[in-house]
């Protein structure tokens, strides 16, 4: 039986490997007393702000800076495991390459023992997913303002050769002052320049909600598209209060990403403006070559104020999904249960 084949979360972090063998008992508070012991001369821990599938994150004061910065540390449970604290430096890594105001930028990374750290920039607000369960859904204007930032720090990453892989509401924090979006969390991404097109480069990585068609049916050649499905899922929940597909198991969340058409958007927000509805219809467009070429053409499409050019975007999602669905239905099917057999491999 799948290790996957359970009740997906829909605000759970990344799906992790599972652990195997019996850890030995720690304190519940070791990533905290970690941090203490050998961190204590650099950095003081004023509260913990979360935890995630793979690490937990720790308001901190730089006491030498004098100045707050985000500790994330990797949790105990994957301290022994070569590929977590590999991810751990290759998140650091790929972070560090990337510059950009609306990507939380990444100060230093360091190992001491099994204390594994990377200490980012504090950001003074909260998470799209923590103001999306607060409000249920956001006003039109702000969902567009924030998929624009989010769009153009994604064309940004794209153009550095980094696919994010994991885009959801959990990884956009808010800055509370100018209520800036701000992508984090790099740590399944994908670095086309360096990675290798190999069987297990899109292995459990993702969050199944938030998908592209693609990464469910597990293809290897992964690249920004990708990206922008899953923003146009944000821009989908954001305007509706809901995610476009829910299903039980992955194996169903997948199949429905790949041969299900959703609801179109500005049946559940009527009053959303249609260049606003057509952007993210666009975006979500099960076949990649029919999306936004990259996050630049999607932002600038975000700041247009002038009616859409081109009306045919909604019409023309549903008549390709209508007319792929015979031709396509052999070759989704092949796919699902290539998904299928590969996460059940795990």
């Amino acid at each position: 039986m799948s290790a996957l084949s359970v009740f997906v979360d829909r605000y759970a972090d990344t799906l992790e490997l599972p652990t195997v063998g019996a850890m030995p008992l720690v304190s519940a508070n070791w990533e905290r007393e970690q941090v203490v012991e050998h961190l204590g001369a650099q950095f003081q821990i004023v509260r913990e702000l979360g935890r995630g599938g793979m690490g937990v994150v720790f308001l901190a004061r730089d006491i030498a800076l004098h100045r707050l910065v985000a500790l994330k540390v990797l949790r105990y449970e994957f301290t022994a495991s070569d590929e977590h604290r590999e991810r751990f430096r290759r998140e650091a890594r790929m972070t560090a390459r990337l510059s950009h105001p609306n990507i939380v930028p990444v100060h230093s990374f360091g190992e001491v023992d099994d204390l594994v750290y990377i200490v980012m920039k504090y950001v003074h607000g909260e998470s799209l997913a923590t103001r999306l369960r607060r409000e249920g859904a956001l006003p039109a204007e702000e969902t567009r303002r924030i998929l624009r930032d989010l769009a153009m720090a994604l064309d940004s990453a794209h153009r550095d050769g980094v696919i994010h892989r994991d885009l959801k509401a959990e990884n956009i924090l808010l800055e509370r002052d100018s209520g800036r979006a701000m992508l984090t969390d790099f740590g399944v991404a994908l670095l086309r320049s360096l990675d290798p097109v190999r069987a297990d480069a899109s292995r459990a990585f993702g969050t199944p909600h938030y998908m592209s068609p693609e990464q469910a049916a597990g293809e290897l050649d992964i690249d920004g598209r990708s990206d922008i499905y899953s923003a146009g899922v944000l821009g989908y929940y954001m305007l509706s209060g809901r995610l476009p597909f829910d299903a039980p198991t992955f194996e169903s969340l997948a199949a429905r990403h790949i041969a299900e058409a959703h609801v179109p958007v500005v049946e559940l927000a009527p009053n959303t403006p249609a260049t606003l509805c057509d952007t993210i219809e666009r975006a979500m467009n099960k076949d990649r070559n029919e999306r936004w070429r990259s996050g630049r053409d999607m932002a600038a499409e975000l700041e247009s104020t002038a009616p859409p050019k081109r009306r045919w975007f909604r019409r023309a999602a549903r008549v390709s999904v209508m007319r792929s669905r015979i031709a396509a239905e052999l070759a989704l099917i092949a796919g699902v249960m290539r998904a299928v057999f590969k996460w059940t491999m795990i």
